[in-house]
């Protein structure tokens, strides 16, 4: 099955026959696609198409908006093919202890993995720094205090004299390219909810917030450090759009060790959030992906 299916060809003409996307000499069947990304500004859509994809899988049309310098997306998803009752039920009735496991868990895991990253570097750096604390607003503290660590050293073995991330309406290149590799994991992660039969708008650490999917915010934070390490991968291709998402796209498919053996990224995905839904309704363990030092080099 094709997990994922990302457009790039600006003079594409996509349309529908006998249950094939048909796009110039390439015919792919409709039914083994598990998501669409499509990053062409003026390719040609029939309605036939985007409804028969969108009745097969969520499908994401992005174009990029020179003004705000950043890609404008719109998606239309299919309704979740099938719903996990008992983890949503147990995912909405977690008690404080319970959700400030999951919680410590996730954001654990992504300083784990920025601390592997930054490590591969600068051998001499401490090992991360310990969570001994329980308490919800302590993790948060230790998330925010890293982040204030983590980011001055990023930029500086990237060889860049930038001092602070900028989230939203980013300017400066290398801020713009990793903003545009979380939105790559974002959907990915948000696509594998909804397979998983989760509600996406029902998080741990995010507050819910309309039209916002809190849990993908939530459970995103341990990948964070692919993007991050992909970067800096390919600096000199950070002001190419095109370039940059073809090393996105080859990067949910690079294999990393997981669990005593190596999967693609994609791959991981799946498996993480399947483990989470285990752990909401088998009372199982939650494992989160944790980056290998032999991965993190460069």
């Amino acid at each position: 099955m094709i997990h994922h299916l990302i457009l790039l060809n600006d003079e594409a003409d996509l349309h529908c026959e006998k249950g094939k996307l048909i796009s110039g000499p390439n015919r792919i069947a409709i039914d083994v696609l598990g998501s669409v990304q499509c990053f062409s500004s003026r390719a040609r859509w029939s309605q036939v198409a985007l409804e028969a994809v969108s009745a097969q899988c969520p499908l994401v049309l992005a174009r990029w908006n020179k003004e705000a310098g950043k890609w404008a997306t719109c998606s239309v998803t299919p309704r979740t093919r099938y719903v996990q009752p008992a983890a949503l039920q147990s995912l909405c009735r977690l008690s404080e202890k319970q959700a400030t496991r999951f919680a410590s868990d996730l954001i654990f895991a992504k300083v784990c993995n920025q601390h592997t990253l930054l490590r591969s570097y600068d051998p001499l750096l401490p090992p991360a720094p310990a969570l001994r604390e329980t308490s919800f607003s302590r993790i948060l503290r230790l998330e925010s205090k890293y982040a204030r660590f983590f980011w001055p050293r990023y930029f500086q073995a990237a060889s860049s004299d930038l001092f602070a991330r900028e989230k939203r309406q980013a300017k400066t290149p290398l801020n713009v390219a990793l903003n545009y590799g979380y939105g790559f994991l974002y959907h990915a992660i948000e696509w594998q909810c909804l397979a998983s039969g989760l509600d996406a708008g029902i998080g741990l650490i995010h507050r819910l917030r309309r039209n916002r999917p809190s849990l993908v915010c939530d459970l995103i934070e341990q990948f964070r450090c692919c993007v991050e390490l992909t970067v800096i991968r390919h600096l000199d291709e950070i002001h190419d759009k095109k370039m940059l998402a073809a090393r996105f796209a080859e990067m949910m498919e690079e294999r990393f060790h997981h669990k005593a053996n190596n999967f693609r990224l994609r791959t991981i995905i799946r498996i993480v959030i399947e483990s989470f839904v285990r752990a909401l309704t088998e009372k199982s363990t939650f494992s989160p992906f944790l980056l290998h030092a032999r991965d993190a080099c460069v």
